[in-house]
Parts: C-alpha cells; sequence; structure tokens
C-alpha cells in the first residue's frame, strides 16, 4: 500500500510538472485573438497578429538560441560618431549574431540597419544625424547607407554613402 501511495505522489509532482512546463503564455483559453490578446489568432479572424508588449523595451528575435534581430524600443542614444542624443525609435536591426552589442551604440543607427557577422560590425564612422528613413549596412570595419536625406520644405535627396577607413569617407 504505502509503494502504491509512492508511486501515486510521484505521477501527481511529474504530471504537475509536465503541466507548469507545457503552458503558454495565452490570453484567452481558446487562443482564437481578440483587441486584448497578444499571441495569436485563428485562421478566421479578420485582425492582424499583434506582436508586442506594453514596456519600454526592444524586441528580441532569436533562432537556435541566437540572436538575429532587434525593434527598437522609444530611445534616444547619447553618443554615435560624434554626434549625441540621437532618436532611434522603432529602429530594426538584423544580424547573426549579438557580436553587435560589443560596441556603442548598443543598437541600429538607422531604420533598418544589416550588420555582418563578428569583428568590428558596429562601424560608426561615417554616420549622420540625417541617416535616418533608410538601409545602414556595416560589417569588416566599413560602414554604408542607402536611404533619403530630408533637407526641409519637401526637400529630399535620395543618398548612398559609404565609408571603409576613417580617410576614406564617401558621399555620392
Amino acid at each position: 500500500m504505502k509503494t502504491k501511495d509512492k508511486i501515486r505522489a510521484i505521477l501527481v509532482a511529474t504530471s504537475l510538472m509536465v503541466l507548469g512546463r507545457t503552458q503558454g503564455q495565452v490570453s484567452v483559453p481558446s487562443n482564437t485573438g481578440g483587441p486584448t490578446d497578444y499571441v495569436g489568432w485563428d485562421s478566421g479572424t479578420l485582425q492582424s497578429l499583434d506582436i508586442k508588449h506594453k514596456g519600454n523595451y526592444p524586441i528580441d528575435f532569436y533562432t537556435a538560441d541566437r540572436f538575429r534581430a532587434r525593434i527598437n524600443e522609444a530611445v534616444q542614444y547619447s553618443f554615435l560618431n560624434n554626434f549625441t542624443n540621437i532618436p532611434a525609435d522603432g529602429f530594426m536591426l538584423i544580424t547573426p549574431s549579438d557580436h553587435f552589442f560589443n560596441f556603442n551604440p548598443k543598437g541600429p543607427f538607422s531604420r533598418l540597419h544589416l550588420a555582418e557577422g563578428e569583428g568590428d560590425n558596429a562601424q560608426a564612422f561615417g554616420y549622420r544625424l540625417w541617416q535616418r528613413n533608410g538601409v545602414t549596412f556595416t560589417g569588416n570595419g566599413d560602414q554604408a547607407y542607402i536611404g533619403q536625406k530630408y533637407k526641409g520644405n519637401d526637400n529630399t535627396d535620395f543618398v548612398v554613402q559609404w565609408s571603409t577607413a576613417p580617410s576614406s569617407f564617401q558621399l555620392l
């Protein structure tokens, strides 16, 4: 009888641990979606899937337990290539590793920032304050930007810019 009680207690404890680990972060039991649901929708809904949280924190993405991408929160960088107080709200970084965060600022430089691999993949030299609405490329100690340069009064230039070393900054 005591053996059955021990086995029963072990089974109950194991079941509780398994159930606790399989608990999803769903705001409704059926996970069919609605205005306050944040995890998913069923196929019959006509509303979009919202990936969000209400805190002022970035949203990070991982695959194979490795960092892959970040969307900034409402943030201002204190310093980037001799410029100060740079607004970077909603900027997105895509990179194959979190090595990018070993450099300052610890986030993307423009609306979309593609940073390659290891080494100096956060090259700030060449960055300018107007590099906001475009794509920044960094890797191998180099930096480039393709995008718009707003000059005010409905006056906008399309810019292709790259820098390979502090002495060879280029602007087209």
